[in-house]
């Protein structure tokens, strides 16, 4: 794909790379074995234990010297752009769409032995996303290549690189002069209030020049050789399994706990922190009453083969409702419009609600969510509440080996508890004689490596939240309406 168009940085950013890489293989050289399969699980294909492998050199693209910059997205911790080729932009230039997109020229050459050798990386431009951290506690030049060690050296021994979205790095952010142009995107944003309120004012880490570049998971029809329309659907598969930490007697899993907890008048929501660790509240802290808005419940994801008619079409109408609950955020593209675009999620796109047999076959049939519940099983199987440490300021400082073993096998289960789906769905064209071909494919993306030393205090502090406030046996006062699937089974 884009790899071939890759150039390989220089020694120095790969030493950078080699050095990162040795912090994250811990949690992959204890020799994990995960645990046997259940019976909803035998004719999946068998879980993988992750083995040690040795570090490669990242695949480099240098920012190209002129290229247009546009607001993708974004989230507490990391900002996303599409980033393309200006070819011939005017210095004075400024290609603005609707205040989210600039053109920029470098404000100094690529440092490159070679200035054709730099913009040879353009290629993965078209397919790709610049994902780029915000400026915040623990950002640091080297976060993205810290981020693609444990992507190469831990998740993709665990999970398969056909499950994980791309992702490689691209230099010369900073020394190209594209970072103050993202800024200036977020800054257009913040004055036209188009920003979430939280995030107003943040803006992309000054000291990051190396980013990352991920596959760009709405453009498949991009590539389509035959009329198509593909939707891409994101959703975070959460807690998978429940919480070592929940009473046996528990009424709700952990996802749907949290969600009864959030919408509580008085008790703080995962949303008040963010990804980074700073927070925007304290774990406690009496909020305004809200809307509650019920989240779909992840463990339908890894539910019980049905035994009877009845669980038959319970199980299927729960799946389709947690499909339906995501399309929020769903975008569609086709090779006639190949511009992603948002659909209207009160009323879905026909082909779509046509391929509902496919999607639930699919969802019923793939090994994935039951892979992501058995290595967050396997690497989290006392909880947060087992790591005894002490914290000073709320970052735990350096402890035991045994602990910092526990503390690194628990991050990588909070990374997966906090992932997104990708899940594609692309239907060709219908004729007189054929139904219309339907195909369904899912990875997981948004993959950083969770820093447990800066927030095991925030995770057992929720964990307490949940014990207490009574909300795993569904206790709380005033009760909260969820619809969780561990509920609906017990009733």
């Amino acid at each position: 794909m884009a790899a071939e168009a890759d150039t390989v940085a220089d020694d120095t950013l790969n030493g950078r790379y080699y050095a990162a890489s040795s912090a994250t293989t811990s949690a992959v050289a204890v020799g994990a074995s995960l645990p046997p399969r259940s019976h909803t699980q035998t004719a999946r294909r068998p879980v993988q234990a992750p083995s040690p492998l040795p570090a490669t050199p990242p695949l480099i693209t240098n920012m190209p010297s002129a290229v247009t910059c546009t607001f993708v997205g974004e989230g507490s911790a990391n900002v996303v752009f599409s980033v393309l080729l200006a070819n011939d932009v005017d210095d004075d230039s400024n290609g603005a769409q609707d205040g989210d997109s600039q053109a920029v020229k470098a404000v100094g050459a690529v440092k490159d032995a070679n200035p054709k050798k730099a913009d040879a990386g353009a290629g993965p431009l078209s397919t790709h996303l610049l994902r780029i951290p915000k400026a915040g506690p623990g950002v640091s030049p080297t976060t993205c290549l810290e981020h693609q060690a444990y992507y190469s050296s831990v998740l993709r021994p665990l999970l398969g690189a056909d499950c994980l979205v791309g992702q490689h790095l691209i230099q010369g952010v900073v020394s190209t002069g594209v970072h103050a142009v993202l800024n200036g995107l977020l800054n257009d944003l913040d004055h036209s209030r188009r920003r979430r309120r939280d995030w107003v004012g943040t803006g992309v880490a000054a000291n990051v020049d190396v980013a990352l570049l991920v596959e760009d998971m709405t453009s498949a029809c991009k590539r389509a050789s035959s009329p198509s329309t593909t939707t891409t659907i994101q959703c975070k598969p959460k807690w998978l399994v429940q919480s070592p930490s929940a009473p046996a007697e528990a009424r709700r899993c952990r996802t749907c706990a949290l969600s009864a907890a959030s919408a509580a008048p008085s008790c703080s929501s995962e949303s008040s922190t963010t990804a980074n660790g700073a927070t925007n509240g304290h774990a406690g802290r009496v909020k305004s009453a809200k809307v509650h808005k019920i989240k779909p419940c992840p463990m339908v994801l890894v539910a019980d083969p049905p035994t009877t008619p009845q669980e038959e079409a319970e199980l299927e109408a729960a799946l389709w409702d947690y499909i339906c609950k995501n399309l929020g955020s769903a975008m569609s593209c086709s090779t006639s419009s190949p511009t992603p675009a948002p659909i209207n999620a009160s009323s879905p796109p026909v082909a779509l609600l046509k391929a509902r047999p496919t999607i639930i076959r699919w969802m019923r049939t793939t090994d994935l969510f039951h892979r992501m519940a058995a290595i967050q099983a396997e690497f989290d199987p006392h909880g947060a509440l087992s790591v005894e440490v002490e914290a000073d300021d709320g970052v735990v400082p350096s402890t035991t080996q045994a602990t910092s073993v526990a503390l690194d096998r628990l991050q990588t289960a909070m990374t997966l508890r906090d992932c997104t789906c990708f899940l594609r769905v692309t239907t060709g064209e219908s004729s007189a004689a054929t139904a219309a071909p339907v195909s369904v494919s899912a990875k997981l993306g948004d993959l950083d490596r969770k820093d447990g030393r800066r927030k095991l205090v925030r995770w057992q502090a929720q964990e307490r939240t949940l014990l207490e406030g009574g909300y795993y046996l569904g206790t709380e006062e005033p009760r909260q309406q969820t619809h969780c699937w561990l509920e609906r089974q017990r009733d």
